[in-house]
């Protein structure tokens, strides 16, 4: 794959569009967690578990709202896990405004798009890498998904005294998780010593999902923590606060732009590995790919056949309808197909489209080993990588598509509408004749 816009070209307007295109992804995934067993589970504590409201009483005393902070959550421009993840917090935000102010954020890896984005939501951006070691002087919730284990440590080390312990509490990985496979070796031993002492002051409320498997990646072990350390209790001395870790981002102070370029090459190596199905699947359905790559259509890698797909479910009087449109290595259309289907659902639509495609590749027509797919449609693609909580419809279909996907190594990416027009244009076609 290969592409010739210049990225440096009107970057502002490469930022605006960005952000844009990043707040529909955020809704979009904001609905699929909103309907998910995961956030029903949560809400039904914060709802109803009484011990975790006497804690949440205890903490608030006298306030009204708790300040909510977010370290460690990535960036939403180059990570689907990181739209998760925050889609989580903006729900909490808005079913538990009651009791939840307002939310501040940090993370060095933070694009201009982001932050655009964190404006947009009315989020803070804070401007000071705090390397997770605020001591607290209010109640406040601090949100941290998959963190390095030294930044819970920084935490817990600037708040060690029992008047600020207890005025936090933690959205998290599971702290009793955390001891059975944190090393207590170099910068992880003093993380692995203040929470061993603070586990018998904690109340830990585990977050289940019966989909658990799909979550593992996006959210591991996840886990509210409350602390209540009695008055009399000298945590100074007990464990003196010490070393504090500085907080290193992955590829050091690399311009925006330098990144970009820099996660092109790693998305071009990975198409050209020979991972199995698994391994892509894991792989692009958390990294989320360069702007170049999904604002264009691109050839596939050497060796590799690739299906522009595309579904729309019913709408009026127009019937659902679906297309796929098949390319080789070196841009010549292989074939392509189209049809209606009943059904009032995008993604429905799309894994038809799908499975079309499937059984035409099964049967040679044409002959693919390697099946690179491209779609316009996020959740679907995240769906077909295994990582949100599909709902039972979707459930089935994929179940029904599981043995055509088995025979195939398919690489799911999802890609703008400008670079799946063959296949958006092929099932629309009638759509405007009609409107003609």
């Amino acid at each position: 794959m290969n592409c010739d816009e210049n990225m440096e070209s009107n970057i502002y307007f490469h930022i605006q569009d960005e952000a844009e295109r990043l707040l529909k992804e955020i809704e979009l995934m904001k609905k699929n967690v909103e309907n998910s067993e995961l956030y029903a589970g949560m809400r039904f504590d914060l709802e109803h578990n009484e011990t975790f409201q006497q804690c949440l009483f205890r903490l608030l005393g006298s306030h009204s709202h708790v300040q909510v902070v977010i370290y460690a959550l990535g960036s939403m421009e180059y990570s689907f896990h990181s739209q998760f993840q925050l889609a989580v917090v903006l729900l909490l935000k808005r079913d538990f405004s009651n009791w939840i102010g307002n939310i501040q954020v940090y993370d060095p890896l933070m694009s201009p798009a982001d932050m655009l984005v964190f404006r947009k939501l009315d989020v803070e951006m804070l401007t000071i890498d705090e390397n997770c070691k605020r001591q607290v002087q209010r109640p406040t919730m601090f949100y941290m998904p998959l963190p390095s284990y030294w930044l819970i440590g920084n935490l817990l080390g600037a708040n060690w005294s029992s008047s600020c312990i207890n005025q936090i509490f933690l959205l998290t990985n599971s702290f009793r998780n955390l001891l059975t496979n944190i090393s207590s070796c170099n910068q992880n031993g003093e993380t692995s010593q203040r929470v061993e002492r603070i586990l018998p002051f904690t109340t830990e409320f585990d977050i289940k999902t019966s989909h658990e498997e799909i979550y593992t990646n996006v959210f591991s072990r996840f886990s509210w923590h409350f602390f209540d350390v009695g008055s009399n209790v000298n945590m100074e001395t007990s464990l003196p606060v010490t070393k504090i870790t500085k907080y290193e981002r992955s590829g050091g102070d690399r311009h925006w732009l330098d990144w970009q370029r820099y996660l092109e090459e790693v998305f071009l190596e990975v198409m050209q590995s020979d991972m199995s199905s698994e391994g892509f699947a894991q792989f692009l359905g958390e990294h989320r790919g360069p702007r170049r790559l999904r604002c264009n259509s691109v050839l596939p890698p050497l060796g590799w056949i690739k299906l522009n797909i595309y579904g729309i479910g019913t709408e009026g009087d127009q019937p659902g309808r679906f297309s796929g449109v098949f390319q080789d290595d070196t841009g010549i259309c292989l074939g392509k197909y189209c049809g209606t289907i009943d059904a009032n659902d995008n993604v429905i639509a799309g894994l038809e489209a799908l499975r079309n495609g499937l059984v035409r590749c099964v049967e040679g027509k044409p002959k693919a080993q390697k099946l690179m797919v491209e779609s316009d449609n996020v959740i679907l693609i995240q769906y077909l990588n295994g990582h949100p909580e599909p709902n039972e419809l979707t459930m089935c279909r994929l179940n029904e598509i599981s043995d055509l996907l088995k025979r195939i190594t398919c690489a799911f990416y999802h890609v703008y509408e400008e670079a799946n027009e063959a296949a958006r244009d092929l099932a629309l076609r009638d759509e405007r004749h009609n409107r003609a």
